[in-house]
């Protein structure tokens, strides 16, 4: 059995369409700020001495991302979970059969917590996919557009109510994170 999580970077820009989901939004309020705001008050959050060092100077290098992954996956080793897939969209992890989905989902919270998965995999995704910190509610709007996602009437408020196209959930997740495609995709 395989169990797929949206990591940190897609939850914060899916956030808007499950209640159960927290997280930052797509939209950034009037309040929200630069990117070196938001890091500092995750980094003024922060207890865990790694996850300090890797926000300390406001940027996620690739190491500081690579290691928070390894520190990931090494974790959901540790507690008998396989994470067979990790990138800027989601990731996809396999736990044991005798693993409820329920004890998988609070083991994957605790090895994102541990690891700093978010708030570092959020900040090196979001600060590539949008290094100016605008709002891209329209962008992604466009995307689902672009790939066929929604019929030409669909618009921002329908996106703002939080009505997202259930087709195609990997091309939904790559708009949310990437609607401009600046990471590639």
């Amino acid at each position: 059995m395989g169990l797929s999580v949206l990591s940190a970077m897609a939850l914060a820009t899916l956030s808007a369409c499950a209640s159960t989901v927290d997280g930052p939004s797509t939209e950034p309020s009037a309040s929200t700020g630069s990117w070196p705001e938001e890091v500092t008050r995750e980094y003024e959050k922060a207890s865990d001495p790694v996850i300090t060092a890797a926000l300390h100077d406001g940027q996620i290098s690739d190491q500081e991302y690579a290691e928070m992954k390894q520190r990931y996956s090494d974790c959901l080793a540790a507690a008998g979970i396989s994470l067979t897939r990790y990138g800027f969209d989601g990731a996809e992890y396999a736990p044991p059969a005798s693993m409820t989905s329920d004890q998988a989902h609070d083991a994957e919270s605790r090895c994102s917590d541990r690891s700093g998965e978010y708030p570092i995999s959020y900040f090196y995704v979001q600060m590539r996919a949008n290094p100016t910190h605008a709002n891209l509610a329209q962008a992604v709007v466009d995307c689902f557009k672009k790939r066929g996602l929604v019929g030409s009437g669909y618009g921002l408020k329908d996106y703002r109510a939080g009505d997202l196209p259930t087709s195609d959930d990997a091309a939904v997740a790559a708009c949310s994170t990437d609607p401009n495609g600046l990471l590639g995709g």
